[in-house]
């Protein structure tokens, strides 16, 4: 079966210089989530019918091929007749679908294939199309799904062509079909584009192959919300709601601990193990993944990291493309930047901002430091105001401190330098030669105490 992804549309409503398809939706654009659901659902024969007002779509999907439709404002009918030119030596079924319906489940997408194979093998006939449609409580806007008592469909009946007694049907289209290729072509060769709009609706063909006796089947999706599509911000911001429980809904399930869920974000590439504990607005974000038994704390932001078993990471911690060994401790408020290892055991603390360094297992910078550019050994305490100043206003500098070194308080160590191992650096110190191993270090100016000076200026 062969996935078409109808989306060439302008979707002028949404008011937007881009493509409405192309709007992150939970970190990803929204045909993106459309796409994945195929995939998810077996569909990995996917082409999607563009324009030239939506081609940048091309940037954002892999494994996917294109088709232009050269008037994105032909409607539906037309951008399934583009895919049907280039593809006149395949006959069996599409499963088409409009780019702004992401949140169809790959689950439905499964069962409505079932239910076509099922159809074929227990009443022995292949149906010409199987339409999904939803019941809602509010079907305004929708066209009305009317079908006979063999859940055949009859018609599809829009809101303004309705009479009173087809409006009160609450079975809806979606929007979401799977057809058979030839009978498709031929009642899109036959019926004729709207009057009033110009449009080739495929809404008509599928009334058409009705009307002719072919059995076009009605398949019910799981939930209503399946067949929200995406024209305006208020519905990319519904959208969006909806796939974040539902995602925070099936980590709980696999065994993670989610404290107000309606709170938490995961986007779709993450990954979570077993025993994870999550607090609320913390936001997991990219290509992160999470180990066994960590603790995620409120209003944490982690991006494109490896969280390795039994990290904890405390609350309002920013971390990003990095990766956090076995039970190591990270927070509150710290910021971890990109290319960074902190090892097993270690300790980040308080307002500490650490930039492409390794550090190694059991060092500890609890509060209010910057390390950039830095190798910390193992074993290794960091003093509260200690900078590695690694920017000489043209170039940056690496700092390498070894195993067991003690930097004091306010230390600054100007790279690029070494501190060897069970090295001392006397707190205020300003470090500029490199320190051999075992070294004291001490770099201050001489103290002056001036008797009754100070009282002087304060009466002043």
């Amino acid at each position: 079966m062969k996935g078409v992804v109808l989306a060439a549309g302008l979707g002028t409503r949404f008011k937007s210089e881009k493509s409405k398809l192309l709007h992150p939706l939970l970190g990803k654009p929204v045909i993106w989530h459309t796409v994945n659901s195929l995939k998810r659902g077996g569909i990995n024969d996917i082409t999607l019918v563009i324009s030239e007002a939506t081609e940048e779509i091309k940037e954002h999907l892999e494994g996917v091929e294109y088709v232009y439709q050269d008037n994105p404002k032909g409607g539906t009918g037309d951008a399934l007749l583009s895919f049907l030119k280039q593809n006149g030596d395949y006959h069996g079924y599409l499963f088409v679908i409009n780019g702004d319906t992401p949140l169809v489940k790959p689950e439905t997408i499964k069962n409505m294939i079932a239910f076509l194979n099922l159809t074929e093998e227990y009443e022995g006939i292949k149906p010409s199309g199987i339409v999904m449609t939803a019941s809602i409580e509010n079907p305004y806007g929708y066209g009305r799904v009317i079908k006979d008592d063999e859940n055949h469909l009859v018609a599809i009946r829009e809101e303004k062509d309705a009479t009173e007694k087809e409006r009160e049907i609450k079975e809806v289209n979606s929007g979401v079909y799977i057809l058979k290729k030839d009978d498709t072509e031929k009642a899109l060769k036959a019926i004729k584009p709207s009057k009033v709009t110009g449009e080739l609706y495929l809404t008509e063909a599928l009334n058409y192959l009705a009307e002719k006796g072919l059995i076009v089947k009605v398949f019910n999706a799981s939930e209503p919300t399946e067949i929200l599509g995406i024209n305006t911000r208020l519905d990319l911001a519904i959208a969006e709601s909806v796939l974040r429980i539902r995602i925070n809904l099936e980590w709980m399930e696999r065994g993670v601990t989610i404290h107000s869920p309606e709170t938490v974000w995961i986007e779709p590439k993450v990954e979570i193990d077993k025993d994870v504990e999550i607090f609320p607005n913390a936001f997991l974000k990219g290509k992160t993944k999470i180990g066994k038994n960590a603790v995620i704390g409120t209003g944490s932001v982690i991006e494109d990291t490896i969280i390795e078993e039994g990290v904890t990471v405390e609350p309002y911690t920013i971390i990003k493309n990095s990766t956090i060994k076995e039970k190591a401790v990270v927070g509150p408020f710290a910021h971890v930047r990109e290319n960074t290892i902190i090892g097993e055991g270690s300790h980040i603390g308080n307002f500490v901002e650490v930039k492409k360094c390794t550090i190694e297992r059991d060092v500890k910078a609890k509060h209010l430091s910057y390390l950039g550019d830095a190798t910390v050994g193992r074993g290794t305490n960091i003093g509260a105001g200690t900078v590695t100043a690694n920017y000489d206003g043209k170039k940056k500098h690496k700092t390498n401190i070894g195993e067991q070194a003690f930097i004091g308080s306010n230390s600054l160590l100007i790279a690029p330098i070494n501190i060897g191992s069970l090295s001392y650096i006397a707190g205020g110190s300003v470090i500029n030669k490199d320190v051999p191993e075992g070294s004291l270090a001490v770099e201050r100016a001489e103290l002056k105490i001036l008797k009754d000076k100070g009282k002087k200026k304060l009466q002043k």
